[in-house]
């Protein structure tokens, strides 16, 4: 998954929240609405469908991916 990509519970679009606030509830790569509490790189929390979807060379939002 990219570094440039938020890896949480969630990944997101870094094009779409460029620098997103804590709390701000943003939309992930899997559709969930989630709320952003910082980067965490802890692989056992990440969302499955988010990673593969993070590989992607374009994302649903119409950014380039990772």
């Amino acid at each position: 998954m990219s570094t440039d990509v938020e890896r949480a519970a969630h990944a997101f679009c870094p094009r779409c929240h460029p620098d997103p606030r804590p709390g701000e509830v943003l939309i992930a790569l899997c559709g969930a609405r989630h709320p952003y509490y910082g980067r965490r790189d802890r692989p056992v929390n990440q969302c499955p469908a988010c990673v593969r979807l993070a590989s992607a060379p374009v994302y649903a939002c119409g950014h380039p991916g990772g």
